[in-house]
């Protein structure tokens, strides 16, 4: 929290991603459950699901890349870091265990 000349509080958000985020809407499956992506960078992603998880807790989900007439899933350890209640069901950020670029540690 931050003094202004007037003696005001003001909050000063601190950026603390490491990696550039992109906006991409991938299908992906996590307990046996379905969800999208809202946004994922090599070191996190933030998606969309009816299940609420707990902060702390270690997932594993499937994201579903779509390339040309397949898909190609890619399996990925995360664990959530931020839960937020929408309408009937919750957006979950989450920090990936594993990297998905191996030079964005």
């Amino acid at each position: 929290m931050e003094f202004s000349a007037g003696n005001e509080r003001k909050a000063r958000v601190v950026e603390q991603r490491s990696a550039q985020r992109f906006a991409l809407a991938l299908r992906l499956t996590v307990d046996g459950g379905e969800g999208a992506t809202h946004d994922l960078s090599a070191t996190g992603l933030y998606f969309e699901s009816e299940r609420r998880y707990e902060v702390g807790e270690r997932i594993e989900l499937v994201l579903e890349f779509p390339g040309g007439k397949r898909v190609y899933p890619l399996t990925c350890e995360a664990q959530v870091v931020r839960v937020s209640a929408v309408g009937a069901g919750f957006n979950i950020a989450v920090r990936l265990l594993t990297p998905l670029f191996s030079d964005a540690a």
